[in-house]
């Protein structure tokens, strides 16, 4: 692989990770009081006022991300903004406020596993990496037709799930065996299940942007050896 083709991997996958990763700080941010961040930005009494504050911030992050792509592959910027934004707040969104209603159940059934070889770090790993992976295909199977590139969006989705998942994982497993930083014995305070998890998905969003780009710079590197071959082809005749 170029140096080319390995610096546009890893602007794409930098830039996922800011804008996507980042969409998902910002809501809980936003969706506070909680575990990491204390502020009552909006009065919990304004339940339609939050979801409708925080449907936008995933609209903005998902709309960044349509950018960034849309500058790195010249293409359509209002076309790939637009579609970038509605993917991933349809699926972004949808997780978080899945995870957000389903939340005190998850805490309760982890309070009530033994602590033996780390299970519930590991039961916290086992809900949260497939629908990871699952939720990074699908925006890059979207994201790829979207530019045009319908022969490889089921390949781009593939690897951008496989790319995305282990990435949470490996994050999940350093925090744990690395750090110490556990879900469900945290240090007062601190390293709780949210804020693990806004860790393992900077990971994850970074390992999927990779896998997004790699796929998209060999498609761009594929099509221009292609244009080459023809160009030469006509000069000879």
């Amino acid at each position: 692989m170029k140096l080319k083709s390995i610096a546009f991997a890893v602007v794409l996958g930098l830039w996922t990770a800011f804008t996507l990763a980042g969409s998902v700080w910002a809501f809980l941010f936003m969706a506070g009081p909680n575990s990491v961040t204390r502020l009552d930005v909006i009065s919990s009494d304004s339940t339609i006022l939050g979801l409708i504050v925080v449907l936008a911030v995933y609209l903005c992050g998902g709309g960044l991300w349509g950018l960034g792509i849309a500058q790195l592959m010249d293409a359509d910027t209002k076309s790939m903004v637009k579609t970038c934004a509605l993917s991933w707040s349809a699926t972004g969104f949808t997780f978080a406020i899945a995870l957000g209603f389903s939340l005190p159940s998850i805490n309760k059934i982890i309070s009530t596993l033994p602590h033996c070889c780390h299970s519930t770090h590991y039961f916290f790993l086992t809900i949260f990496v497939p629908v990871i992976g699952i939720v990074t295909a699908i925006n890059a199977y979207v994201v790829t037709g979207k530019l045009g590139f319908h022969e490889l969006k089921k390949s781009a989705g593939m690897y951008a799930g496989l790319a995305a998942a282990p990435g949470f994982l490996i994050v999940g497993l350093i925090l744990l065996y690395g750090l110490g930083w556990e879900v469900g014995h945290p240090v007062p305070g601190k390293y709780a299940m949210l804020f693990i998890l806004l860790i393992c998905n900077i990971g994850a969003a970074l390992a999927g942007g990779l896998a997004i780009g790699w796929v998209l710079e060999k498609k761009q590197e594929s099509d221009q050896m292609a244009n080459h071959m023809f160009k030469s082809i006509g000069e000879n005749l």
